[in-house]
């Protein structure tokens, strides 16, 4: 166990990070909708691209420029399809995301967004070329009847069935395309198309640049309250949303040739949900009643189970390799 440990400590840093940074800056937008009422979309949007252009500082270096030049040759030209198109699917992510969450509970978001773990099995199983187990199966079903209680219980509490029906398929779209360019990037990256960090730098300035106009022009015309706190604030906003993401890529390339690293990532992600959940009860007094109780259950279950595949998978995976080494 402790040489396991020793052997991943940056993936488990990474792992840790990726909780943390985005359990944060969902925390943070649900408190600034809240205490002041702000919900423009457009707004959370250019936070996420906020320091993207700080990338442009590696272009003084020489051996940037130079590397950065490569990419448009004529024989790595393609490659740029993979990071440019991935973040044309997180564009259109992102602007669902961020229109739902101000008009939803967090904790109903919360739950909702955990689909992508359902939407990954056609790509498992024709894109990545991997098995899918039973107890990946057994996790999803879990997760379903989950979205069954919770859906039914918030039907039951608001009057206005049309905007929930439409913000929840609006969640379920945006975990069809989380899904997607998750498992196209994990598919890139381990054919080694790119580095993680030039990966990075295309997919941020691919959002940055499709965002960029309209963000600036709904700002103007409805501009976000400033002080000391919601400054503070949309920093954590905007350096998480940055670093989830390339904490997102580094798990996505990490080398386990077993199973998809999607897997991990499913399971993480899960977790940081369970956080955000006491958030949304203990701070912002949110609907919490016996369906939802019962409704995170089944959610966890199904989180423990991902990591319990992830782990137990891993071991012997790495207790193959040991025995193929004694034998040589």
């Amino acid at each position: 166990m402790f040489n396991t440990i020793k052997n991943n400590l940056s993936l488990i840093a990474n792992s840790l990070l990726f909780i943390f940074t985005l359990s944060e800056y969902l925390i943070c937008m649900k408190y600034i909708n809240n205490n002041y009422k702000y919900k423009n979309t457009w707004f959370n949007i250019l936070l996420n691209s906020f320091f993207t252009p700080f990338y442009l500082l590696f272009l003084f270096k020489q051996t940037h420029r130079e590397k950065v030049k490569t990419f448009f040759e004529k024989d790595n030209i393609k490659n740029l399809c993979y990071p440019i198109f991935n973040g044309l699917l997180y564009t259109i992510e992102t602007t669902l995301l961020f229109y739902t969450i101000n008009n939803l509970t967090l904790s109903y978001y919360t739950i909702l967004r955990t689909g992508f773990i359902i939407f990954n099995i056609p790509f498992f199983k024709y894109l990545l070329k991997k098995k899918i187990t039973y107890i990946y199966l057994v996790s999803c079903c879990l997760l379903i009847i989950s979205y069954i209680l919770l859906i039914y219980n918030y039907i039951n509490q608001n009057t206005d069935h049309t905007q929930l029906i439409v913000n929840t398929f609006m969640i379920f779209l945006s975990c069809f395309i989380n899904s997607s360019y998750n498992n196209l990037i994990e598919y890139s990256i381990k054919k080694n198309v790119l580095s993680i960090f030039d990966y990075q730098i295309i997919f941020q300035f691919t959002y940055f640049i499709l965002i960029i106009i309209p963000s600036i022009y709904y700002i103007i015309l409805d501009p976000p309250p400033i002080n000391g706190e919601t400054i503070v604030l949309y920093l954590f906003i905007a350096g998480g949303l940055q670093l989830y993401m390339y904490n997102k890529i580094y798990i996505l390339n990490y080398k386990n040739n077993f199973l998809p690293s999607n897997i991990l990532l499913s399971g993480l992600d899960l977790i940081r949900r369970i956080i955000q959940l006491l958030f949304s009860f203990l701070f912002f007094y949110e609907l919490f009643d016996n369906f939802i109780i019962i409704s995170i259950l089944f959610m966890s279950l199904s989180s423990l189970l991902l990591l319990y595949q992830y782990i137990k998978d891993n071991r012997k995976d790495e207790y193959v390799n040991h025995f193929e080494l004694e034998e040589i």
